[in-house]
Protein backbone atom coordinates (compact mmCIF):
# COMPACT_ATOMS: atom_id res chain seq x y z
CA UNK A 1 0.00 0.00 0.00
CA UNK A 2 1.16 3.66 -0.95
CA UNK A 3 2.54 5.83 2.13
CA UNK A 4 0.43 8.76 2.82
CA UNK A 5 2.63 11.72 3.03
CA UNK A 6 1.80 14.66 5.43
CA UNK A 7 3.11 18.02 3.16
CA UNK A 8 2.77 20.45 6.08
CA UNK A 9 4.94 18.37 8.11
CA UNK A 10 7.25 18.82 5.36
CA UNK A 11 6.58 22.04 4.39
CA UNK A 12 7.79 22.07 8.39
CA UNK A 13 10.78 20.19 7.82
CA UNK A 14 11.60 22.76 5.18
CA UNK A 15 11.12 25.74 7.04
CA UNK A 16 13.22 24.20 10.00
CA UNK A 17 16.03 23.81 7.62
CA UNK A 18 15.90 26.87 6.00
CA UNK A 19 15.92 28.49 9.29
CA UNK A 20 19.10 26.88 9.98
CA UNK A 21 21.15 27.54 7.04
CA UNK A 22 20.07 31.11 7.67
CA UNK A 23 21.24 30.90 11.50
CA UNK A 24 24.45 29.51 9.89
CA UNK A 25 25.01 32.23 7.68
CA UNK A 26 23.95 34.83 10.11
CA UNK A 27 26.60 33.68 12.61
CA UNK A 28 29.18 33.79 10.27
CA UNK A 29 28.30 37.17 9.13
CA UNK A 30 28.73 35.55 5.87
CA UNK A 31 28.80 38.36 2.69
CA UNK A 32 26.93 35.99 0.79
CA UNK A 33 23.39 34.71 1.64
CA UNK A 34 21.06 32.17 0.54
CA UNK A 35 20.04 34.10 -2.32
CA UNK A 36 23.54 33.90 -4.44
CA UNK A 37 22.87 30.24 -4.21
CA UNK A 38 22.24 28.26 -7.78
CA UNK A 39 19.23 26.01 -7.76
CA UNK A 40 21.26 23.01 -7.35
CA UNK A 41 23.41 24.46 -4.47
CA UNK A 42 19.53 24.68 -2.97
CA UNK A 43 18.92 21.67 -3.48
CA UNK A 44 21.73 19.99 -1.97
CA UNK A 45 21.64 21.74 0.91
CA UNK A 46 17.77 20.74 1.45
CA UNK A 47 18.75 17.89 0.66
CA UNK A 48 21.50 17.28 3.68
CA UNK A 49 19.15 18.57 6.11
CA UNK A 50 16.22 16.98 4.88
CA UNK A 51 18.14 13.59 5.51
CA UNK A 52 17.86 13.94 9.16
CA UNK A 53 14.22 13.08 8.77
CA UNK A 54 13.89 11.40 5.80
CA UNK A 55 16.13 8.99 3.07
CA UNK A 56 16.98 11.42 0.45
CA UNK A 57 17.82 10.54 -3.14
CA UNK A 58 18.87 12.69 -5.74
CA UNK A 59 18.58 12.70 -9.19
CA UNK A 60 16.32 9.73 -9.60
CA UNK A 61 15.59 8.57 -13.21
CA UNK A 62 11.73 8.48 -13.48
CA UNK A 63 10.06 5.09 -13.74
CA UNK A 64 8.46 5.72 -17.63
CA UNK A 65 12.25 6.20 -18.82
CA UNK A 66 13.08 2.41 -17.67
CA UNK A 67 15.12 0.81 -20.44
CA UNK A 68 16.45 4.10 -22.23
CA UNK A 69 19.88 4.79 -22.11
CA UNK A 70 20.77 7.02 -18.67
CA UNK A 71 22.13 10.19 -20.77
CA UNK A 72 18.74 10.06 -22.00
CA UNK A 73 15.83 9.36 -18.83
CA UNK A 74 14.16 12.21 -17.32
CA UNK A 75 15.23 12.81 -13.81
CA UNK A 76 13.94 13.67 -10.85
CA UNK A 77 15.24 16.54 -8.14
CA UNK A 78 15.07 14.92 -4.92
CA UNK A 79 13.29 11.89 -3.65
CA UNK A 80 12.09 11.30 0.46
CA UNK A 81 10.99 7.67 1.33
CA UNK A 82 10.91 7.06 5.32
CA UNK A 83 13.91 6.35 7.31
CA UNK A 84 15.52 3.50 7.35
CA UNK A 85 13.74 2.42 4.43
CA UNK A 86 16.29 3.82 1.29
CA UNK A 87 14.10 4.14 -2.06
CA UNK A 88 14.66 0.95 -4.46
CA UNK A 89 16.56 2.08 -7.54
CA UNK A 90 15.74 0.60 -11.16
CA UNK A 91 19.05 1.47 -12.52
CA UNK A 92 20.95 -0.99 -10.94
CA UNK A 93 20.46 -4.99 -10.32
CA UNK A 94 19.63 -5.99 -6.72
CA UNK A 95 22.63 -7.48 -4.89
CA UNK A 96 23.09 -9.11 -1.15
CA UNK A 97 24.24 -5.75 0.16
CA UNK A 98 21.37 -3.82 -0.64
CA UNK A 99 19.13 -2.91 2.49
CA UNK A 100 16.86 -5.54 3.43
CA UNK A 101 13.78 -2.76 3.59
CA UNK A 102 14.04 -0.86 -0.01
CA UNK A 103 11.29 1.57 -0.68
CA UNK A 104 9.25 0.50 -3.71
CA UNK A 105 8.60 4.06 -6.05
CA UNK A 106 5.12 3.65 -5.81
CA UNK A 107 5.73 4.44 -1.72
CA UNK A 108 8.03 7.27 -1.91
CA UNK A 109 7.32 11.14 -2.20
CA UNK A 110 8.77 12.45 -5.43
CA UNK A 111 9.52 16.29 -5.56
CA UNK A 112 10.21 18.87 -8.22
CA UNK A 113 12.54 21.65 -6.62
CA UNK A 114 12.41 24.57 -8.50
CA UNK A 115 13.51 28.41 -7.17
CA UNK A 116 12.49 31.81 -7.83
CA UNK A 117 14.58 34.91 -7.39
CA UNK A 118 13.00 37.90 -7.71
CA UNK A 119 16.63 40.23 -7.38
CA UNK A 120 19.76 39.53 -9.06
CA UNK A 121 23.18 40.42 -7.71
CA UNK A 122 23.83 44.31 -7.11
CA UNK A 123 19.87 44.22 -6.14
CA UNK A 124 18.89 44.29 -9.88
CA UNK A 125 15.00 43.30 -10.25
CA UNK A 126 15.42 39.90 -11.91
CA UNK A 127 14.06 40.27 -15.32
CA UNK A 128 12.93 36.29 -15.89
CA UNK A 129 11.20 36.05 -12.42
CA UNK A 130 8.00 35.66 -13.85
CA UNK A 131 9.28 33.04 -16.19
CA UNK A 132 10.81 30.88 -13.45
CA UNK A 133 7.27 30.48 -12.08
CA UNK A 134 5.51 29.88 -15.48
CA UNK A 135 8.16 27.60 -17.49
CA UNK A 136 10.10 24.80 -16.47
CA UNK A 137 7.92 24.53 -13.09
CA UNK A 138 5.22 24.03 -15.01
CA UNK A 139 6.30 21.44 -17.43
CA UNK A 140 8.00 19.66 -14.58
CA UNK A 141 3.92 18.93 -13.01
CA UNK A 142 2.91 17.83 -15.72
CA UNK A 143 5.92 14.93 -16.40
CA UNK A 144 5.45 14.05 -12.48
CA UNK A 145 1.22 13.36 -13.28
CA UNK A 146 1.53 11.28 -15.94
CA UNK A 147 4.00 8.95 -14.31
CA UNK A 148 1.89 5.77 -13.31
CA UNK A 149 4.14 4.01 -10.96
CA UNK A 150 4.18 7.22 -8.85
CA UNK A 151 1.52 7.83 -5.90
CA UNK A 152 2.70 11.12 -4.29
CA UNK A 153 4.73 13.69 -5.53
CA UNK A 154 4.85 17.57 -5.21
CA UNK A 155 6.18 20.85 -6.26
CA UNK A 156 8.40 22.68 -4.11
CA UNK A 157 9.41 26.52 -5.46
CA UNK A 158 11.71 28.26 -3.10
CA UNK A 159 10.83 31.84 -3.52
CA UNK A 160 13.45 35.24 -2.60
CA UNK A 161 11.70 38.36 -2.56
CA UNK A 162 11.22 41.35 -0.79
CA UNK A 163 8.02 41.02 1.12
CA UNK A 164 5.32 38.64 2.15
CA UNK A 165 2.62 40.91 0.11
CA UNK A 166 4.60 40.19 -3.01
CA UNK A 167 4.51 36.51 -2.05
CA UNK A 168 1.13 35.99 -1.89
CA UNK A 169 0.13 37.86 -5.03
CA UNK A 170 2.80 35.69 -7.49
CA UNK A 171 1.63 32.66 -5.63
CA UNK A 172 -1.81 33.23 -6.58
CA UNK A 173 -1.05 34.14 -9.97
CA UNK A 174 1.28 30.62 -10.65
CA UNK A 175 -1.89 28.88 -9.38
CA UNK A 176 -3.99 30.95 -12.47
CA UNK A 177 -1.56 29.85 -14.29
CA UNK A 178 -2.07 25.99 -13.54
CA UNK A 179 -5.49 26.05 -14.22
CA UNK A 180 -5.27 27.82 -17.13
CA UNK A 181 -2.66 25.50 -18.40
CA UNK A 182 -5.23 22.87 -16.72
CA UNK A 183 -2.10 21.02 -14.81
CA UNK A 184 -3.85 19.48 -11.33
CA UNK A 185 -1.83 20.47 -8.23
CA UNK A 186 -3.63 20.49 -4.98
CA UNK A 187 -4.20 22.67 -1.77
CA UNK A 188 -0.49 24.58 -0.88
CA UNK A 189 1.56 24.58 2.04
CA UNK A 190 3.66 27.81 2.23
CA UNK A 191 6.74 28.32 5.16
CA UNK A 192 8.16 31.78 4.86
CA UNK A 193 11.83 33.01 6.82
CA UNK A 194 13.38 36.04 7.44
CA UNK A 195 16.70 36.52 5.82
CA UNK A 196 19.35 39.06 5.97
CA UNK A 197 18.62 41.57 3.37
CA UNK A 198 21.64 41.44 0.80
CA UNK A 199 20.81 41.97 -2.51
CA UNK A 200 16.50 43.29 -1.89
CA UNK A 201 15.52 39.92 -0.87
CA UNK A 202 14.19 39.67 2.67
CA UNK A 203 12.11 36.41 2.60
CA UNK A 204 13.02 32.97 1.85
CA UNK A 205 9.97 30.65 1.17
CA UNK A 206 9.07 27.54 0.63
CA UNK A 207 5.85 26.79 -1.27
CA UNK A 208 4.76 22.85 -1.44
CA UNK A 209 1.98 21.87 -4.07
CA UNK A 210 0.63 18.25 -4.04
CA UNK A 211 0.38 16.93 -7.78
CA UNK A 212 -2.85 14.84 -8.87
CA UNK A 213 -1.44 11.72 -10.05
CA UNK A 214 -3.29 10.89 -13.44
Amino acid sequence: MPLNWDLSSLADAMDLAIQSIEAELQLEQAVYGLDARSELQLQALLAAQLSKSYEVAREVHYPSSFGAKLTHRRRCDMVLSPRGRPLKLDRAPATLFDAPDLCPPENALWLEVKVAYQFREGGVRHAGYGQQWRGAVVSDLVKMEGESAIHEAALVLIVFNESKDVLEKDLGLFEDVLMRKEVLAGFRHVRSVGIWERMGHRWCSVAVWPTIQR
